[in-house]
């Protein structure tokens, strides 16, 4: 197979060590979907390659494409945004490390999603400017999103033979609400009872721009009994939601999501 030289905006998912002096870095890039390429000798005082990426920068690519289990080997590598924002504080670090690892995690190799770069940009780009309270409002938003681009967001549709109630009877491992004119495909299905207001409220997130979201929360006087800053109703409920069906669905595991929430909100 002919080796080809290729050129794309990437943003750095993961570094992790390949050697003493060495890296493998995953990224997400804008044309070509994730892949990953060895950078040898990245670690070394001389290396063309120190200081050029880490986690959250986005970057100019230029790589041998030769198609081997997506790993490519790089060229060149120039930073074009540090958001250097991530790095002034702790819980914003916390939450772009979560999103760009959950990123690695579901978006199948060499696959391109140009919306999901663009949604991942823009997440991290406003990580940078948000205090703690904004910062898992950010992260949530970049979940909803991420579930929609993948095309496995939970169906929280309403039947229309059913009236209308305050819980909606969900099936997790299928992923919809069922009754009685739409029962379960399962033997024995795994419920929740979740409340109608879900619906709307991951309608708003998955289908809102960021700014917006944000901006909505700021004019909210809305705090949770400890007196944290909760400017949606039901939040609580979804963020607890979307970890339980992103763990169903998208083969994730909740440990790193649980540390990154105790980071930002305390639990």
């Amino acid at each position: 197979m002919a080796i080809r030289l290729l050129k794309s905006e990437a943003i750095c998912l993961n570094v992790r060590p390949f050697s003493k002096t060495s890296h493998m870095v995953t990224w997400l890039t804008r044309t070509h979907g994730c892949l990953t390429t060895p950078i040898k000798g990245a670690q070394r005082p001389k290396s063309a390659f120190l200081g050029k990426y880490d986690i959250g920068y986005t970057c100019e690519l230029i790589f041998y494409a030769h198609g081997r289990n997506g790993v490519h080997h790089i060229r060149e590598c120039s930073p074009l945004n540090v958001r250097e924002g991530l790095h002034h504080a702790w819980f914003r670090a916390a939450a772009a490390s979560y999103l760009c690892d959950l990123t690695l995690r579901t978006i199948p190799a060499e696959q391109i999603h140009d919306h999901l770069y663009v949604t991942l940009a823009t997440a991290l780009e406003t990580l940078q400017h948000c205090q703690r309270h904004e910062a898992s409002l950010a992260v949530l938003w970049y979940e909803c999103a991420l579930l929609q681009g993948l095309g496995v967001a939970p169906d929280f549709s309403r039947c229309p033979h059913c009236p209308e109630e305050t819980f909606l009877t969900f099936s997790l491992e299928e992923g919809r609400g069922i009754c009685e004119h739409r029962p379960s495909r399962l033997r024995q299905p795994v419920t929740m009872a979740l409340h109608t207001e879900m619906r709307h409220l991951f309608k708003h997130f998955a289908d809102t721009p960021l700014p917006t979201v944000l901006e909505s929360a700021r004019q909210s006087n809305r705090v949770d009994d400890l007196g944290r800053p909760e400017p949606f109703s039901g939040m609580f409920s979804l963020r607890r939601f979307l970890g339980v069906f992103m763990t169903e669905h998208l083969d994730v595991l909740p440990g790193s999501r649980r540390t990154m929430l105790d980071v930002l909100i305390g639990g």
